[in-house]
This record gives C-alpha cells, structure tokens and sequence, in this order.
C-alpha cells in the first residue's frame, strides 16, 4: 500500500537530493508530495506532485495544506523550515484530524526551541553545557556588552535569538579585518571596529539578541532520530567548512556527542527527526548552538553516507521496528554539481 508524504520547503540546496535518495532506494512503498513558496524550487522536480504554499508565517498556510492532505490522502507531513513546523505544530489538531502525521514536536516545546535565550536557559537549568552568553532586550546595551565579551574571550558572537536556519549571525575577533560573508551572508565575520562602526545597527530592529562567547570549531550536525524520548539513531557529522553546512561532512564517533543526543532527546521527549549543531568550548566541552525544530537541511549526507534516515522515519510512522546499523565513521560525504533534464 503506497505511503504518501507531503514534504515541505523542496527549494533547499540539498532537496533534490534527499528527494532521489528516498524515492530511488526506500524500503516502503511511497509517494512524494512537494511544497515550496517558491515556483521554482528545484525540488519540485523530483516529486510525484508539487505545489505552491505561502510562507509558513501566512494566516492561509495551514488551510491550504489542509486541502493538500485531502486531495493526496497524505499519510506523513515532513517540515524542513522552523517557520512551517512552527505552525504546523500550533495548529496540530486541524492537521492530524483526517489520520495524518505530523513529523514535528509539539508547540510547547517549539516555543522553546525557536527561542535561542529560551533555549539556553532552559538547557543551562537541566545541566547541559551552554556557552557563556547575555541576552540584549536594549539595543544601547549592545554595544558595551559586545566589548565586555570581546575584552574577557577575545573574540563574541552575536545572534538574533529568534533567528532561524543559523541567519544573522556576527562573529567579530582580532584575527578579522573588514567584512567577510559566509553561507550567502548569514554569517557575517568582522573586527570589532567594524562591527561597532558600519554592521552594528542591521541589528537596531533584531531584538532580543544573544551575545556569547565564540566557540571552538568544527561544527557538527547531530541528527537526532527519536520515538517518544527514545533515542533510537544519533548520528554525528563534522562539517568541512564551518561556516558553509552544505559543502560537504566527514561521519565522526564522539561518546560524548552521542550522550548530548541522547540527554537532548530524553529532556525534550522528542519523536521523529531533528537537528543539533554543536562546538566546543575552550576546555573541550560539546555545547549546543541550536537544537533545529525540524530535520537538518544537508540530511541528504547522512542519507548518501549509509543511514537510511527518512526509511526510518516512515518505519517509525507506521509502528515498524528500525535495524541496528554500523556508524560508517570517517566516511566523507561531498558536494557535487549535476544537471537533470526535465519534462515538464
């Protein structure tokens, strides 16, 4: 019996690819149903069907995908935007009505999770190592609070803390000069000067802000695959180049990764697939950036590297067991080009 997903926001760089990944070697009989604001989102292409949805933050989304899931008898949604799983799971009760699932956590917890100070704080009074930060309600603040870090670490990082997909963030040390864009300018690197003199007022109307220590890299991604506070896949990748998720991830084994993911999964009762990006502060200690309300934009490369992610995400939707598989640690996964020609 085919099983039909609607999955959201197919623009993604890396859609197509976990689109092929899940059609070409799944282990379930099923049916791919694509969303996007955008008309050409190139992941359209490789869905049974696809349609046009307004942004997730639009009062008319949830009532469209509503229509979506009758229309295409949609067993499974899977949102891979904060914003669509944000609303998808406020309005939980209108979508699981007709025998829908919905792959998402539930509104309590989003609230938390799409709030970096929340987040941190939250995690701090549990026991789980964050970084050093402040929050900045008052934008006259920022600027002495800024040097304050910077003096006492020597380097800071500013964030919104309601931002979403790792956009907005400033990283501002000695070892810069000017401006530097990263990850089509949402990570922007600086000096304090700079910073202080030209970049500082694009955050005049981003409050509340988050100022924190800067964190050791490398940046890792911890897929976390979880059924009701269970952990039952936790997979760690190191990213090539930190600043730019999707240029390519090496499969790494760190018990204490594992053991963040598995405490992350335990505290917020998670079910379904989610990200975690992680650095390391100077003593060595794993600490959470973000724990992403939804599955990681680059999940192709766990997918491509063995790890059959969203097979197991279906197994789990339908009351199946999922198999123990081997890490593959050190495995490389890159980044490539191709073309596709397309009839229609």
């Amino acid at each position: 019996m085919t099983f039909t997903i609607l999955i959201t926001c197919v623009g993604g760089d890396l859609a197509p690819q976990m689109i092929q990944q899940l059609k070409l070697n799944s282990r379930h009989d099923i049916k791919v149903i694509g969303v996007d604001a955008n008309i050409e989102a190139s992941g359209q292409y490789f869905c049974d069907e696809f349609s046009i949805v307004p942004f997730g933050g639009d009062p008319s989304y949830i009532s469209i995908i509503q229509k979506l899931i009758l229309l295409y008898n949609i067993d499974l949604i899977i949102p891979t935007s904060d914003e669509e799983a944000i609303a998808l799971s406020s309005s939980r009760s209108k979508v699981e009505k007709n025998g829908c699932q919905l792959a998402c956590v539930d509104s309590e917890i989003i609230n938390i999770l799409s709030n970096k100070a929340e987040t941190y704080q939250f995690l701090k009074n549990k026991g789980v190592h964050v970084p050093i930060t402040h929050i900045i309600n008052n934008y006259e603040s920022l600027n002495s609070i800024v040097d304050l870090m910077y003096k006492e670490h020597g380097s800071v990082v500013i964030k919104p803390a309601l931002a979403r997909g790792g956009r907005g963030v400033y990283i501002i040390s000695s070892l810069f000069e000017g401006v530097k864009y990263f990850d089509d300018k949402r990570e922007v690197h600086s000096d304090l000067d700079t910073f202080v003199d030209k970049l500082m007022i694009n955050l005049k109307d981003e409050l509340p802000l988050v100022v924190m220590e800067r964190l050791i890299e490398p940046v890792i991604d911890i897929d976390l695959l979880a059924w009701n506070g269970n952990a039952k896949r936790i997979v760690a990748r190191k990213r090539v180049n930190s600043a730019v998720p999707n240029d390519g991830h090496i499969i790494i084994e760190d018990k204490s990764l594992t053991n963040l993911g598995k405490k992350l999964i335990e505290l917020f009762q998670l079910s379904w697939l989610y990200d975690c990006d992680v650095m390391f502060d100077s003593k060595g200690n794993p600490c959470v950036l973000e724990l992403n309300p939804r599955q990681s934009g680059s999940i192709a490369v766990t997918i491509a590297a063995g790890l059959p992610m969203l097979d197991d995400l279906i197994s789990l939707a339908k009351g199946e067991p999922i198999e123990d598989l081997e890490l593959p640690v050190n495995k490389r996964v890159i980044p490539y080009k191709s073309l596709i020609t397309i009839t229609k």
